[in-house]
């Protein structure tokens, strides 16, 4: 494994006494549920959660009580180890927190009584500080109403601390310092002949998937398996290296291209294929079932709303015995994003000619158009202006500057990176976590981040080297020919309504039309249903122009912490 990057700093204020310490006046607010394991030698206490390669609670515990250990020997620690984590440790005069390099499982730490408090449940956190309204970030709220998410390290409560990919906070002496050892730079591109590119991706995609199967003991392997190319990948390459145990499953409306291509892929793979139909009548009643409640509490993390997407098919799927207490799941997450499927076309254009302030407003204008979208109320020029200074201070946090314009498209990336794949897609996992199940995120291995962080943009727009890398390995044979990703309009009942409907607004321009069809058609249209969030008279007499469900979704986790949607916008 290469060297992580470069390390980032920055210090914190410093802490009074706690009544009751476990190390370095630091309580540690985790108990030993949904993964977490504790263990002690001697004076040194650690909590685990997760993998990492050759390590264990025990085992970390008995190396930090032989070499009390400090940040910088920490971070050169976890630069180095391979696996996916969240982990605390107290001992005389010092505790420290850390998550891996993507975030995959969050930590929190504030301040309760004067002393510094460690948790993983923020929102659990947030009650034991005290932390309420008044104590709400405006900007952070703001973010989440456009985005569903914060920007870098903020979090909804000003007093929570949030850490972020790759980061370590170390305390020591009552004093909490914050240390990044490893930071995702996919500007600091490489250039490289396709050909070689091609030969490197395809065998570092199987050494890691053969090492992340390794972990597993033969266990049940799950598989939400879609018609697009990260969760095919991880079922054909799971069947190239030889692993059986595997299920997939598919949910959405019945007779969605999803269902008919991954079942064609699973049969041609000899694994075992159930599709879950949703409909808006079962995902009206899960979102009003307890589960779900329960969910929400379990999964605030305290910058984003939670993913909810596998939730409501997966307490089907257990209920009817498909899926093994012991099943570990394993989705694409986040094969489409790192293998540049998420670089807008804007961002394809080269950048000869624009000055450094065109090239800076480029990439903050994609990310707002992009992803600072999910209502049109909200996106007046001085919203917009709020969210594009924390971007760009976001960016520039983590070393990013103009330098070659060539590596524009990764200080986007960069961004799209920090908050929207660690803060709000990375949360699904805690679907799998809360009904009982290890997961695995093999396309979030350290391995694979440091080998795109340095791809160029001719091979990442389009998904190019990935898409070309895939189909011409053809693990399984389900590539050359099983489309990917085609979109088909259900249910049928809808089509000729909306094909009038449209039709008629042909003369308006297609602006319009699409601002009707979001909001008269999608809520029947969406392939997941999800959009019973609300009712449907709540969506078609809405003015304030809500993208899609997940805008609905975002108003309903603001409204949880006493947050109403219509003040968060700075008028003109």
């Amino acid at each position: 494994m290469t060297p992580a990057a470069p390390a980032m700093s920055q210090e914190s204020a410093a802490s009074q006494g706690s009544a009751a310490p476990t190390g370095a006046g630091c309580a540690v607010a985790i108990r030993e549920e949904f993964g977490w394991r504790r263990a002690s030698h001697g004076a040194v206490t650690v909590w685990f959660k997760g993998w990492i390669e050759g390590h264990d609670a025990e085992a970390l515990a008995a190396r930090f009580a032989h070499e009390p250990p400090s940040g910088t020997s920490v971070g050169d620690l976890l630069a180095g180890v391979v696996g996916h984590f969240a982990l605390c440790a107290t001992g005389p005069g010092w505790a420290f927190a850390a998550v891996d390099w993507v975030r995959s499982i969050p930590l929190a730490i504030t301040q309760v009584d004067g002393a510094w408090m460690i948790g993983d449940r923020p929102e659990r956190l947030r009650q034991r500080a005290g932390l309420g309204l008044a104590d709400i970030d405006p900007d952070a709220a703001l973010a989440i109403g456009m985005a569903g998410y914060t920007i870098d390290d903020a979090a909804l409560y000003s007093g929570m601390q949030l850490l972020v990919p790759g980061e370590l906070a170390f305390i020591e002496n009552d004093a909490l310092r914050r240390h990044r050892y490893y930071i995702y730079r996919p500007w600091q591109v490489r250039a490289a002949s396709a050909d070689a590119l091609e030969s490197e991706l395809k065998d570092l995609t199987l050494n890691l998937m053969e090492r992340m199967l390794g972990t597993l003991g033969g266990r049940p392997l799950l598989i939400p398996l879609s018609a697009g190319r990260d969760s095919r990948l991880i079922a054909s390459a799971a069947k190239h290296l030889g692993y059986k145990n595997v299920r997939c499953f598919t949910y959405g409306r019945t007779g969605n291209f999803e269902a008919k291509a991954s079942q064609a892929i699973a049969e041609r793979l000899g694994y075992r294929w159930t599709f879950v139909p949703a409909t808006i009548g079962k995902q009206r009643r899960f979102f009003e079932s307890s589960d779900y409640e329960r969910y929400l509490d379990f999964a605030d993390s305290g910058c984003s709303l939670p993913f909810v997407q596998d939730m409501a098919p997966l307490l089907e799927l257990k209920a009817s015995g498909y899926v093994p207490d012991d099943a570990v799941i394993v989705n694409g997450n986040s094969g489409d994003f790192i293998s540049g499927n998420h670089v807008p076309e804007a961002m394809w254009l080269p950048a000869e000619g624009l000055n450094d302030e065109a090239r800076w407003q480029r990439i903050i204008d994609a990310l707002l158009k992009k992803h600072f979208s999910l209502w049109r109320s909200l996106a007046t020029p001085k919203d917009n202006a709020r969210i594009a200074t924390l971007l760009r201070n976001s960016i520039a946090r983590a070393g990013g500057t103009l330098g070659d314009p060539e590596g524009d498209h990764g200080l986007y990336e960069y961004a799209e990176f920090q908050d929207r794949q660690c803060r709000y897609v990375i949360t699904g996992q805690r679907i799998y976590e809360c009904l009982g199940h290890d997961w695995r995120l093999p396309l979030w291995d350290n391995d694979y981040l440091q080998f795109w962080e340095r791809v160029q943009l001719a091979e990442k727009a389009g998904q190019g080297l990935y898409a070309r890398m895939l189909t011409n390995a053809n693990w399984g044979g389900v590539w050359q020919d099983v489309p990917v990703n085609r979109k088909t309009i259900r249910p049928l009942s809808v089509v000729p309504v909306r094909l009038a409907a449209k039709l008629l607004h042909a003369p308006f321009g297609r602006e319009r039309w699409h601002r009707f069809e979001r909001r008269y058609f999608q809520y029947w249209l969406d392939a997941t249903c999800n959009a019973a969030c609300v009712p449907y008279e709540r969506v078609r007499s809405d003015t304030r122009g809500a993208r899609h469900h997940i805008a609905w979704l975002a108003e309903l986790y603001l409204a949880r912490h006493g947050v109403a949607l219509d003040q968060l916008s700075m008028r003109d």
